[in-house]
């Protein structure tokens, strides 16, 4: 707790990082504001005290508060740049992933009618074939990618829309185990499932719900360690369902597990051992459970391991 005192008087670090000069950013100016404050009660207490004339006192006091006044602009300006950047990078996101979808999903469409063809291997070299295989992977990722950052713009804007109806959490998480059962493969990861069969219904959104355990899964089987097991469990527990999903992988240092769900941060442990990925799927994950009165939690140790879990209230 005290390291992180420390750290938010570092305000020439912080302003560096949003690329503000010291009169622009909000952390300095504080700073300076709070100085300019507590030396302005001092100083009026004194000058009331030695001097008789009420006009010193009167000029004096002003004086303080013009200067107050004065940083205070400089600390909106500053607000205002922060704020104007955050706008223009949304905007710039949007139309970046507008103008990328379309292509994308062009490739999707042409790649579909390729492997509707009879017998795609007879008319391609097995070489190509593979190649074509790989295309359709690569575009599937970046299809994902370009969703997720239309969707993270959405939650931020507070214009997610979402369809909830009384949803069989089930049958969601075994369409995701299909889906992500050739990378389990790959890794040769045995991936154990603890489901009850008799699961009450979550009113809930059952696509925002599946992107929610395809990431979820999905990261425990990409961050574990190759012929280890991924271990998930479904069941009804107090009035709510409860998910986990536990690896045996890489596991988060306990100085980052604060910072976890935040947009666009990655563990550093993570990174070093697969370099995809932009971090937003726990931001994500999050933000869709709590706008479904739920919630996300985790338990994790670097080397062991971690466990992901997801608590939703059941269909009234």
């Amino acid at each position: 707790m005290f390291w992180k005192f420390l750290d938010g008087l570092n305000f020439i670090a912080r302003c560096r990082k949003y690329n503000l000069g010291l009169w622009q950013c909000p952390n300095f100016l504080f700073l300076m504001m709070g100085i300019l404050t507590t030396a302005a009660m001092f100083a009026t207490y004194f000058i009331s005290r030695s001097f008789d004339n009420e006009t010193v006192t009167i000029v004096s006091v002003s004086f303080v508060a013009g200067l107050i006044i004065t940083i205070s602009s400089f600390i909106i300006r500053g607000v205002e740049k922060v704020a104007e950047a955050n706008i223009l990078k949304s905007e710039f996101i949007s139309v970046i992933s507008h103008q990328l979808s379309g292509p994308l999903s062009a490739i999707k469409w042409n790649l579909e009618v390729i492997e509707k063809e009879k017998n795609p291997e007879e008319c391609l070299a097995e070489k190509q074939f593979t190649f074509l295989e790989n295309v359709k992977k690569a575009n599937e990722k970046m299809l994902m990618l370009v969703s997720s950052l239309l969707e993270v713009l959405r939650v931020d804007q507070g214009r997610a829309v979402f369809s909830n109806e009384n949803t069989d959490l089930g049958k969601i998480l075994e369409t995701v185990l299909n889906e992500l059962k050739s990378l389990a493969e790959v890794k040769k990861i045995e991936v154990i499932v603890k489901a009850d069969s008799q699961l009450p219904p979550v009113f809930v959104d059952p696509k925002k719900m599946k992107l929610v355990f395809h990431n979820l899964v999905g990261n425990a089987i990409m961050y574990s360690h190759e012929k280890s097991k991924v271990e998930i469990c479904l069941k009804p527990e107090g009035g709510k369902i409860l998910f986990s999903v536990q690896d045996w992988g890489v596991g988060i240092p306990k100085y980052q597990h604060d910072k976890i769900f935040e947009k666009f941060f990655r563990v550093s442990s993570a990174v070093k051992y697969r370099t995809e990925g932009v971090g937003l799927g726990l931001y994500l994950a999050r933000s869709i459970v709590k706008a479904f009165g739920g919630d996300v939690w985790f338990e994790s140790e670097v080397g062991k391991g971690s466990t992901f879990y997801v608590s939703l209230p059941t269909a009234k």
